[in-house]
């Protein structure tokens, strides 16, 4: 009797997961992409340019270092992420990002986008690097100047 109650319940909760219309994450892929992508907007919001640089696609971390050093006088308040939306095969996503920023000669605050494009490396367990758009933003705050 306790094996046919054991029994049924498991297959209501399988069938409950089924009917949720969301698979489930075994590879943790999406759990790894979501830490890594708040942590290199936390680190972007506080100002930790150098330290996100660790999440940039190698091919492009100088680029986005030197455009970091445009950020001089500017203060990030606060951030936004939209949802993480996958690519094929979950191996890259995208997230659009609303920063809310100040410059601290005029104090005017401003909201900013940026579009992250996320892929994950072949050769690291669940790493993510992200290709960013900072250069956009650097040259608005510094028109708002």
């Amino acid at each position: 009797m306790r094996l046919a109650v054991g029994q049924l319940l498991g297959f209501a909760l399988l069938a409950t997961l089924g009917c949720a219309g969301k698979s489930f994450d075994f590879t943790g892929k999406e759990y790894a992409l979501a830490a890594a992508q708040r942590r290199y907007t936390e680190l972007v919001r506080w100002g930790e340019i150098g330290r996100a640089g660790a999440y940039v696609d190698p091919a492009i971390t100088a680029d986005f270092l030197v455009t970091a050093e445009r950020f001089q006088g500017i203060r990030f308040t606060d951030f936004e992420s939209g949802p993480l939306q996958f690519g094929e095969g979950s191996d890259t996503a995208t997230v659009d990002v609303v920063y809310h920023a100040y410059s601290t000669r005029t104090l005017v605050d401003k909201k900013f986008r940026e579009h992250q494009e996320w892929y994950r490396e072949a050769s690291a367990d669940n790493g993510w690097r992200v290709r960013p758009n900072l250069a956009a933003i650097a040259s608005e705050l510094n028109s708002s100047r």
